[in-house]
């Protein structure tokens, strides 16, 4: 089946691909919906595609954040919008050890999936898009691992060995975790929200019906976690935006996200649930070279170590 090649993208609407390093996934119409697993969903594959959507909605709301409030960015914007969603997940629940040990959970599962979606497409003989406006997911995937080692060097200690990151770029991770995070004060700071002052414009969402039952699930699984609702106010408690804006979650036709600022819409596509369906049964191929290791089943990722 012919694979989805990215678009190029007019100026006016922001669209993230989850798959951006390679081109993978041909979209899921609903003629042909992925496989549904006689086992359903189990609870590895419920982790794995609710950390990758986690991070894929905060990398939009980062795209929005910067383009509305015109937040300087020195740079490629894809790549300062990773990292703000990966330190804006792990300094969210830092004052709740349960809440930290999911949010180190999903940004793992996160950077897995950049890593599944790479071994997936250089497979197929997928195009490597060196002209695009993101990294490959190859490197977005050993960056993301950085910045979970460099936050927690204690918890993630076999996790340079375990992906086979050389001993000189795990040596300077604890320096790039800082520099996220000043940055990202820095922001907040200078563009957040001050005490005393209201909260910001409210933040609709919206869910209409998957054609899936991968979709549908998933879906389910997201709506008990509350996970739109519970971003969209940390959102308004840190950041003012200009004006309203919604969440919304339908089908698309491919496997996306995008922000509409014309809508002032942030679309969440049931086609990436899909997408993300599909891609975690190749979770438990191996992890590093050698096929020892599985990276959602690394033994120190308690997030105890604070």
């Amino acid at each position: 089946m012919p694979a989805l090649r990215l678009m190029f993208r007019p100026a006016s609407c922001r669209c993230a691909v989850l798959l951006a390093g390679l081109v993978l996934f041909h979209a899921v119409p609903a003629a042909d919906a992925p496989v549904y697993r006689a086992q359903g969903l189990d609870q590895p594959t419920i982790d794995f595609v609710l950390g990758n959507f986690e991070f894929v909605l905060l990398h939009e709301l980062a795209h929005v954040v910067i383009g509305e409030l015109e937040v300087p960015v020195l740079g490629p914007e894809e790549d300062a919008a990773d990292y703000l969603a990966s330190t804006a997940l792990l300094n969210a629940t830092r004052g709740d050890p349960l809440s930290y040990q999911r949010a180190n959970k999903r940004l793992l599962a996160a950077a897995e999936g950049l890593r599944l979606s790479w071994l997936a497409g250089a497979a197929r003989g997928g195009e490597l898009p060196y002209w695009n406006n993101h990294s490959l997911n190859i490197q977005r995937f050993y960056s993301i691992a950085c910045l979970l080692y460099g936050n927690d060097p204690e918890a993630f200690a076999d996790l340079p060995a375990a992906i086979g990151m050389p001993a000189a770029r795990a040596d300077s991770c604890t320096a790039e975790w800082q520099k996220a995070d000043r940055s990202f004060h820095w922001l907040l700071d200078n563009f957040g929200r001050k005490p005393g002052e209201a909260a910001g414009p409210q933040i609709g969402i919206s869910y209409a019906v998957p054609g899936t039952l991968a979709a549908a699930g998933l879906l389910r699984e997201i709506r008990a976690d509350g996970m739109l609702e519970r971003v969209a106010n940390a959102m308004r408690e840190r950041i003012i935006l200009p004006r309203e804006l919604a969440l919304r979650m339908r089908s698309c036709g491919r496997p996306e996200a995008a922000w509409q600022p014309e809508q002032r819409e942030l679309v969440l596509c049931f086609e990436l649930l899909d997408a993300l369906y599909q891609l975690s049964a190749g979770r438990d191929a191996a992890f590093n070279r050698s096929g020892g290791v599985q990276l959602l089943q690394l033994p120190a990722i308690a997030g105890t170590h604070q």
